[in-house]
């Protein structure tokens, strides 16, 4: 890794390369891929064979040094890299489309699903939805109920399969180095990966662990729970980076630790070089004890807003076919 000066970056620990991974793939899908929870490489002028390729030995090298997989990728666009187009089929098709969608138009591919589906509404017009639906997708064809599903497993395999082929057949050689891991032998051990790394609020408050001795300690500990039961998406995904270095699950357990610091230095602290977390005691006074919560919800917000305020960029600067260099910028401070 190269520091933003083009000279070796000094940190060596595991937290530094989880984060670089982490941050390169966020700004991966924000900069070269289009989709909703779901993403699809989409083709550049400026990215040629090499340049796609060094972006796959990067998804190698993170897998097989960290096990940190990008959940991101769609699941159908890796599962055509490994197995094929032929391995695809209607429901995996639709599954994925329906991730790939817009949030708001899921409700739309939804009621198109529905076997009482009907274009036209009790007036006799035409359901503008479902048209505004269709209309980016270029579909030529005027929808009914017979031919709705044909037509929209059509554009998900336009959209999903058809359009990022170049990519698919850059990564695909790439992408087999890792066959020899279960997760990438079989449709369902690739099914399992995605499940098994997909942060969820349940899953996240298992993996906390921590020894209790006294109350306070317990009552710090049912605070960070109650708080991770309450995170979602893009939330939980960022607590997660703070606690591992890492969006996605890729540990057995968080250490939780407890620290009797005071005043200004009174705030959780992570070890992103392994997963282990401090947090600052549970102090009790005169007030009612219920209104501690709402101090230790701030004390972790606040964490987390600065996680996002002060992160690094990092970008793949060169690579050959057995070094990836990256390049790390830290963001500045304003």
């Amino acid at each position: 890794m190269l520091d933003a000066r083009g000279g070796p970056e000094a940190g060596r620990s595991r937290g530094v390369l989880l984060d670089v991974l982490t941050r390169f793939w966020q700004e991966f899908f924000t900069a070269l891929t289009i989709g909703g929870n779901e993403k699809i490489p989409y083709i550049r002028h400026d990215l040629q064979k090499a340049e796609w390729q060094a972006i796959e030995r990067a998804l190698v090298y993170g897998y097989q040094k960290m096990k940190y997989f990008p959940l991101q990728v769609s699941h159908l666009f890796v599962a055509s890299s490994l197995f094929g187009e032929e391995s695809i089929t209607p429901d995996f098709l639709l599954k994925s489309f329906r991730e790939y969608i817009a949030e708001e138009d899921r409700e739309v591919l939804d009621m198109c699903l529905r076997d009482d589906f009907d274009l036209q509404d009790d007036d006799g017009n035409d359901n503008d939805d479902v048209l505004k639906f269709l209309s980016p997708f270029k579909c030529f064809r005027i929808p009914n109920k017979d031919s709705i599903i044909s037509i929209i497993s059509e554009l998900a395999h336009q959209e999903l399969i058809q359009k990022p082929r170049y990519v698919l057949n850059c990564w695909a050689p790439i992408l087999d180095v890792p066959r020899c891991d279960h997760s990438f032998q079989t449709l369902e051990g690739l099914d399992q990966l995605y499940k098994s790394k997909r942060p969820i609020a349940k899953k996240t408050v298992k993996l906390l662990q921590g020894e209790q001795a006294t109350d306070a300690e317990r009552q710090s500990l049912d605070y960070l729970k109650k708080f991770v039961k309450s995170l979602e998406g893009k939330a939980l995904s960022m607590f997660l980076r703070f606690c591992t270095g890492r969006d996605v699950i890729t540990c057995d357990s968080i250490r939780i630790c407890f620290s009797s610091l005071e005043g200004l230095q009174r705030r959780p602290v992570a070890r992103t070089c392994v997963p282990i977390r401090e947090l600052p005691l549970v102090l009790r006074a005169t007030i009612d004890q219920f209104l501690y919560y709402p101090f230790f919800l701030r004390s972790l917000n606040d964490t987390l807003q600065h996680l996002t305020a002060n992160t690094c960029t990092a970008m793949i600067c060169y690579t050959t076919s057995s070094q990836l260099f990256v390049l790390i910028t830290p963001r500045k401070r304003h």
